[in-house]
């Protein structure tokens, strides 16, 4: 088992799909995601390109490490009783929101009931070299800590890094202490396998799991909740929308049926628009990611430091569409709803 971390945006699940993609093809893996959000958008690229290989378990809306530490308990004890055809993985990964702390993780993950079912394995975290440049990440405890706390770093992005952010990422990590197992670059997330093998280096860790709390606000959802004595299914109203609040950041999420279908262009003027933070009320974006079915084909759409991008998707389900936004209080959302609205082929 492995933890494979990284802050918002730093190509985690790019990652996570390269080494699907490579793993051997006699061996069956699982993959447990959880992203601070609640609309599961990398849990869904993963499903759709796993294949029969693999078993993608979903830990939304908040992180593993304290929020919702129980439904991560609950999703290891399911793969730990086999998933497909009743067999266990032969790997697990593990994946969580770019905002969660990777010590309160690994302690969970080194408690005596789940430590029976699995072994952890080196603790791998992806770096964007170009990030050194960058305060919002450098002034973030989280971000330092997750650096601090790998057993392989990962500078990740190297070909849109320059020369001297490469070196200076590599000083850093070679500067760390305890030392790293390894540090290297990778380009669209792809590294060598067998650093997921090394060895979890108990140098990092106390003896004993620590207390660790993030202070977070509690979840809110515009969803609504049904009581459980109501035997009656309600009826959905598209689009489903969830929200999330904790560690100084907000996030809003969009759910629409399967038939609803999207115009790729507006699509990619609105990821376009993202870069304007006045426009739609979105001061603070950090990340905005989706999954559409458009006219053309399903695509999944990014927007990372101020860069969109769109490629196509193996998702095919439903379409789906979540922003992270670091303020104080959450932005209006009816803003950006409408924008999406304007995308929809009527």
């Amino acid at each position: 088992m492995n933890l494979v971390t990284g802050f918002l945006g730093v190509g985690k699940t790019t990652a996570l799909l390269k080494l699907l993609a490579d793993k051997p093809a006699d061996e069956y893996w699982a993959v447990v995601v959880n992203e601070f959000g609640e609309v599961g958008i990398d849990g869904a690229t993963l499903s759709g390109d796993g294949g029969d290989a693999v078993q993608v378990a979903e830990v939304p809306g908040g992180c593993i490490c304290c929020t919702t530490s129980p439904m991560l308990r609950v999703a290891l004890g399911k793969i730990a009783k086999g998933g497909i055809e009743r067999k266990r993985p032969d790997r697990l990964l593990i994946e969580p929101s770019g905002l969660g702390h990777p010590a309160g993780i690994v302690d969970l993950l080194r408690d005596p009931m789940v430590a029976s079912a699995y072994e952890l394995h080196a603790v791998v975290t992806l770096l964007d070299p170009r990030h050194l440049d960058d305060s919002r990440y450098t002034g973030n405890e989280t971000w330092r800590d997750q650096i601090e706390l790998a057993d392989v770093l990962v500078l990740n992005k190297a070909d849109l890094a320059e020369a001297v952010q490469i070196d200076r990422a590599l000083k850093l990590g070679d500067a760390l202490f305890p030392p790293k197992l390894a540090v290297v670059t990778a380009v669209k997330g792809a590294f060598d396998a067998a650093l997921l093998d090394l060895a979890l280096d108990a140098s990092r860790w106390p003896d004993a799991p620590q207390p660790h709390q993030h202070g977070l606000a509690a979840q809110t959802s515009l969803a609504p909740r049904r009581k459980s004595r109501d035997v009656v299914a309600e009826p959905v109203s598209w689009p489903i929308r969830k929200t999330q609040s904790s560690l100084g950041s907000h996030s809003c999420g969009w759910i629409y049926p399967p038939d609803a279908m999207f115009h790729s262009a507006a699509l990619a003027a609105l990821f376009e628009q993202l870069s304007d933070p006045v426009a739609l009320g979105l001061q603070g974006l950090s990340r905005a990611k989706g999954v559409f079915h458009t006219e053309r084909d399903w695509y999944r759409f990014d927007w990372v430091d101020g860069m969109p991008g769109a490629t196509v998707s193996a998702y095919r389900r439903d379409s789906r569409f979540e922003v992270i936004v670091d303020a104080a209080t959450p932005p209006d959302w009816a803003a950006l709803e409408a924008a999406i609205a304007v995308a929809l082929i009527a």
